[in-house]
């Protein structure tokens, strides 16, 4: 009678999960399941912090094309009207009109009206502050195309830890439906035994108090992982509305590669000493002189108003050379020049930091690795043995050699190695990403 019971009970049950499976199945066609490569592969191209990147990288190449146009020869057009209402004056010795040496008069000379259209040109023969900053604009372009790879670096690590996140939530869900699945059919077995006056009434409500409490704990784990798809998405620049799901059996970017490699934050720190030199040189360059070449081309015109009013346009042009020969400015230079050699100390030493530090990482994100390897090794064992003590334990039960209390320890002792088990999975592979991160290898497998 009560295997007849039990049997109807577990054949509800398995109904109800299988209409829960059909609409799930239903659920799921309209859901994009995508691999960890699949994420990444979107982030690098419609993440926004990267779209950002991109942008400061064609903002640091139009400079560096600016900073080269200011070699380019320049062609300016000049209009200029003028009308006097006051003619000039100008002091003219008498002498020159037969009068007195010594003396001096004063006359206006000109018309009130003057016009002139004339054509400029200039042309840069030797520049020294604008070769410097053509210099510095290419390292500067240089820097931010290792910043936006950095920026790659930092979205990987984002998207991968967050998948990872997803993917614990969810082997967490799988074991938690397992344990419900498993308490509902004690919670069945041991009603129908208390039923028949073979179980006490307390111990139907110890595994419905189980039962509950694992129902809620679910909801909480269903919710975060709604929360972290939510984040996988704004990460991947989709919609929220999107619906997506991750795999949870993918556990690596792809084979392992963890060969030393120069990583960003030293590129990016020697690109900066660079930088910094090239600037120190462009400061020593302002002692220099320059040295132009110009040309002027068009007419003047100069007319009068009143009854003898007249406009007449002469031509003009002239070439020259202009050299600039820079002799004092107040000591500004100079002060310019200490301060930027301070600057480029302090850079020396942040480089010391940066590299010193690149070697402590990578000894310390070798050792996490290693002892994570082994850690997991271990604790799906101690799942195994777990699963397999369970089991006996409900088989004893179910023959009366065990009572509810020792089947109780079991489930506990189960899902306490389950969950050392997602502990181990997720210090595994935030040591993976690390250990390629300080490797200079977080980016190798998806170029």
């Amino acid at each position: 009678m009560i295997r007849y019971w039990q049997k109807r009970n577990e054949i509800r049950f398995y109904r109800g999960l299988l209409i829960g499976f059909l609409l799930l199945m239903y659920i799921s066609a309209q859901t994009q399941t995508l691999s960890l490569n699949q994420c990444i592969d979107t982030a690098l191209i419609y993440n926004r912090n990267i779209r950002l990147a991109q942008q400061d990288g064609l903002i640091a190449i139009e400079k560096n094309r600016e900073a080269k146009s200011t070699l380019m020869p320049k062609l300016n057009g000049v209009v200029d009207y003028r009308y006097y209402t006051d003619q000039p004056y100008q002091i003219m010795p008498q002498a020159a009109f037969g009068g007195p040496e010594g003396t001096y008069k004063e006359i206006q000379f000109g018309v009130p009206q003057n016009l002139s259209a004339n054509l400029q040109f200039a042309m840069p023969l030797f520049n020294p502050i604008a070769l410097s900053a053509i210099k510095s604009t290419r390292i500067a372009t240089e820097m931010s195309e290792i910043q936006k790879h950095k920026t790659d670096e930092d979205v990987v690590m984002e998207v991968s830890n967050v998948y990872y996140n997803a993917q614990v939530l969810l082997n967490q869900l799988a074991f938690m439906d397992s344990n419900i699945i498993n308490t509902n059919k004690l919670v069945q077995t041991t009603t129908l035994l208390y039923q028949q006056q073979l179980a006490k009434g307390t111990d139907v409500d110890r595994l419905k108090l189980q039962l509950e409490q694992l129902t809620t704990q679910r909801s909480s784990i269903s919710s975060k992982y709604e929360q972290v798809l939510n984040a996988l998405k704004f990460l991947l620049g989709k919609p929220i509305s999107d619906s997506i799901e991750v795999l949870i059996h993918e556990t690596s970017i792809a084979e392992t590669d963890f060969r030393p490699k120069t990583t960003t934050d030293i590129l990016l720190i020697e690109k900066k000493m660079e930088f910094s030199l090239s600037e120190l040189s462009g400061l020593k360059n302002l002692r220099l002189p320059s040295l132009n070449a110009y040309g002027v081309y068009g007419s003047n015109g100069f007319g009068t108003t009143g009854s003898n009013s007249f406009f007449n346009f002469h031509p003009i042009g002239y070439v020259g050379v202009q050299l600039s020969v820079p002799l004092f400015n107040g000591m500004i230079t100079r002060h310019k020049i200490k301060g930027k050699k301070i600057e480029v100390n302090k850079t020396i030493i942040q480089k010391e930091i940066v590299t010193e530090k690149a070697n402590l990482d990578r000894v310390n994100a070798e050792m996490e690795y290693n002892i994570a390897n082994t850690t997991i090794a271990t604790v799906s064992t101690q799942v195994n043995l777990a699963k397999k003590i369970y089991s006996n334990t409900v088989l004893q039960n179910q023959h009366g050699m065990a009572n509810i209390t020792d089947l109780l320890l079991a489930d506990n002792a189960l899902r306490e190695a389950q969950q050392n088990y997602i502990v181990a999975l997720i210090n595994l592979r935030r040591a993976e990403l690390e250990y390629k991160r300080v490797t200079g290898n977080l980016l190798s497998a998806n170029k």
